[in-house]
C-alpha cells in the first residue's frame, strides 16, 4: 500500500462513508504518506467516534484522525466599481 493508492481510493464515496459513517459535521479526507494512512480532519474534539482503522479492498488501512478542524467560510466578494 501507497499514498497513489490511497489517493485513489480516498476519491470512493464509499470510503468516506466507511470513516466518517453518519457524522454530518464538516470533514476533510485525504492521505499522509509517513506512515501510509488516510488522514481524517473533524470539526468536534472528541474524535473517539471515528475509526483508527478500516479495511479497504482487502486491506487493512490505518485512519489518523485530528479534531478542532475550523470548516471554511466564505469570503465576501469585493464589490464592483
Amino acid at each position: 500500500m501507497n499514498t497513489k493508492q490511497l489517493s485513489s481510493w480516498v476519491e470512493e464515496s464509499e470510503i468516506h462513508r466507511e470513516i466518517v459513517g453518519d457524522y454530518d459535521g464538516s470533514y476533510a479526507l485525504g492521505v499522509t504518506d509517513d506512515p501510509p494512512a488516510f488522514l481524517l480532519h473533524v470539526e468536534p474534539a472528541d474524535v473517539k467516534a471515528f475509526p483508527r482503522k478500516v479495511t479497504v479492498h482487502g486491506v487493512e488501512v490505518p485512519v489518523i484522525v485530528q479534531g478542532n478542524l475550523k470548516p471554511p467560510k466564505p469570503s465576501s466578494r469585493p464589490s464592483a466599481k
